[in-house]
C-alpha cells in the first residue's frame, strides 16, 4: 500500500507539472519569491525582521483550474518564517519596526490629544488604563503598571475585542506582559525631548511616543518630517509585525 501511494503521488506530481497552467506558475515562481529577513537582536532589544513568501504551486494550480486559465491574481502563497524571529524572542524589547517597511507608528499617551489625529485620519495606538473610554475603532496598549490592574485591564480589552497584546516600557507591568507572551515595546522617539533633536532622529521604523503635553505645532512639524521622508503612518501592531 505504501509503495502504491508513493507511486500514485509521483504520477500526480508528474501530471501536474505537465499542466500548461503549472508551467506558467513555474515561470513566475522566482519573480514572486521573497527571502525572509532575520530579526536583529542586541542585548535585551530586538528589531523585527520580515517574513518571506513563496508560491504554493499546487494550491495555485487548483484555484486557476477552477478559473480555467493562468491568472497571477489567483496565486496562493506560503509564508517563510525568518530563522531569527520576533515570535521566538518575545522576552526582548522592540525598539523600532523593520526599516524596510518605510513606515512609522504613533503611540499616544493621553486621549485628550487624539482629537487632531482623529480629525486628520492619522493612525495611532493609545495607551490605555482602567479609566479609558474604549472605542472599537482604536488600537490600545496595556498601560497599567500594577499587576492586578493590568490583569483587569487585559480582561476588559479582551471583552471589548480591542486588545493589541502590546505592552510599553515604563507604562506596563513588564513581568505580567512576559508571562502573557505579549510584545514589549520601547519608543524610538519621545516628544518630551527637544524638537530639533526629535526631528533629526525620525526615520523608517520609528515608534514615536506622543506625550499628553505635546505642543500641536511640534506635532505638525513631526508630521511634516514624516511626509518629507515619504514614510507611511501605520498602526503599531502593523509596524512591528514580521
Amino acid at each position: 500500500m505504501l509503495i502504491s501511494f508513493y507511486f500514485t503521488d509521483k504520477i500526480m506530481i508528474y501530471l501536474e507539472n505537465q499542466n500548461p497552467i503549472m508551467k506558467q506558475i513555474q515561470e513566475v515562481e522566482n519573480k514572486y519569491t521573497e527571502t525572509p529577513v532575520n530579526a536583529t537582536i542586541k542585548d535585551n532589544t530586538i528589531i523585527p525582521g520580515k517574513k518571506g513568501k513563496k508560491i504554493n504551486k499546487r494550491k495555485s494550480l487548483l484555484k486557476m483550474d477552477d478559473f480555467g486559465s493562468f491568472n497571477e491574481t489567483f496565486l496562493i502563497y506560503d509564508e517563510i518564517k525568518p530563522e531569527v524571529s520576533l515570535e521566538d524572542n518575545l522576552d526582548k524589547v522592540i525598539i523600532k519596526g523593520n526599516p524596510s517597511k518605510r513606515s512609522v507608528a504613533f503611540v499616544v499617551e493621553d486621549a485628550n490629544i487624539t482629537k487632531y489625529f482623529d480629525e486628520n485620519d492619522i493612525q495611532y495606538t493609545l495607551i490605555s488604563n482602567l479609566k479609558s473610554d474604549l472605542k472599537k475603532e482604536r488600537d490600545y496598549l496595556l498601560g497599567e503598571e500594577d499587576k492586578k490592574n493590568i490583569s483587569d485591564l487585559n480582561s476588559l480589552l479582551n471583552k471589548n475585542k480591542v486588545n493589541s497584546k502590546i505592552c510599553l516600557v515604563n507604562y506596563s507591568n513588564i513581568e505580567y506582559c512576559k508571562e502573557k507572551k505579549y510584545y514589549i515595546v520601547a519608543p524610538t522617539i519621545d516628544t518630551g525631548i527637544n524638537i530639533t533633536q526629535l526631528l533629526s532622529n525620525i526615520g523608517s521604523g520609528s515608534i514615536i511616543l506622543v506625550r499628553k503635553n505635546t505642543n500641536l505645532d511640534n506635532l505638525k512639524l513631526i508630521l511634516q518630517e514624516i511626509r518629507k521622508q515619504d514614510l507611511e503612518i501605520t498602526s503599531l501592531k502593523d509596524l512591528i509585525c514580521e
